[in-house]
């Protein structure tokens, strides 16, 4: 009888893994002040990039017009083909969102905090599934990856400076990156591409390295997916090739809104 109710117990448990799941219940912001937007709010600039800035010393967050969709991107470190799903609102609502740890926090602790307070907050509910997926698997070269170990004092940054032609009309961009990493490379111009970016590169660390993103005779844009990929090749010696691979994708089953004064 004993073993039989185990197995039962156990039964349950595992078909309620399955299901839709909350977050987790820690760690959490000491206090944290969420105020909607008027609508028409613009988007933060460079967000569009995956660049914009939410983590300050001394455990301070801060963001400023953000939507529940590009939070959850950055709290669970997935790329925007990486989550399906959700009320529409989620890609569309901003809401100005102030918090404070404890104490002193890395980034991967307030990533932590901000999925306790999509949780708490915008009763977010995901579960995560296995999908096959066309992706663009990034890989060393050859030869040697341009990537240089970053100087002392340097900050982490990724600049992009509009290089313009004769009409004044943008041509390309001179990207400056300083303790940057491949992964976080990735992510920006996986939402410039609209696929997902995989790094095996096997380089996890921070590097200084530059790009010239131009465009090719005949090309309009130089965020054109061939101008990207090709700068990743030829400028910074990576190997860029297309796979169909497992990708985990996060599923949100529900949200609510956060109403004003909360």
């Amino acid at each position: 009888m004993t073993r039989t109710l185990t197995l039962a117990t156990l039964l349950v448990v595992s078909l309620d893994y399955g299901h839709s799941q909350d977050l987790p219940k820690a760690p959490a912001f000491e206090v944290a002040s969420i105020t909607p937007c008027k609508p028409g709010t613009p988007e933060p600039p460079l967000e569009h990039a995956g660049m914009v800035q939410f983590t300050y010393p001394g455990g301070n967050f801060r963001a400023s017009a953000t939507t529940v969709k590009y939070l959850l991107e950055w709290a669970y470190g997935i790329q925007p083909s990486q989550h399906s799903g959700g009320p529409s609102w989620i890609d569309q609502d901003r809401y100005d969102i102030i918090a404070k740890a404890e104490g002193s926090a890395s980034d991967d602790q307030m990533k932590l905090m901000a999925q306790r307070l999509l949780a708490d907050r915008f009763q977010l509910k995901v579960h995560h599934e296995s999908k096959d997926l066309s992706v663009l698997v990034v890989s060393v070269g050859k030869t040697a990856p341009k990537l240089f170990p970053p100087k002392e004092g340097e900050t982490h940054s990724l600049r992009f400076a509009p290089q313009t032609g004769t009409d004044q009309k943008v041509v390309g961009y001179h990207l400056v990156a300083t303790r940057y990493s491949l992964a976080q490379l990735n992510d920006a111009f996986a939402r410039q591409l609209g696929r997902v970016i995989v790094n095996k590169t096997g380089l996890d660390g921070e590097y200084d390295f530059t790009m010239d993103i131009t465009m090719d005779d005949g090309q309009s844009n130089p965020r054109d997916p061939s101008v990207l990929l090709n700068a990743m090749k030829d400028q910074l010696g990576l190997t860029v090739k297309s796979d169909k691979i497992p990708v985990d994708i996060l599923v949100i089953d529900s949200a609510e809104k956060v109403a004003a004064g909360n």
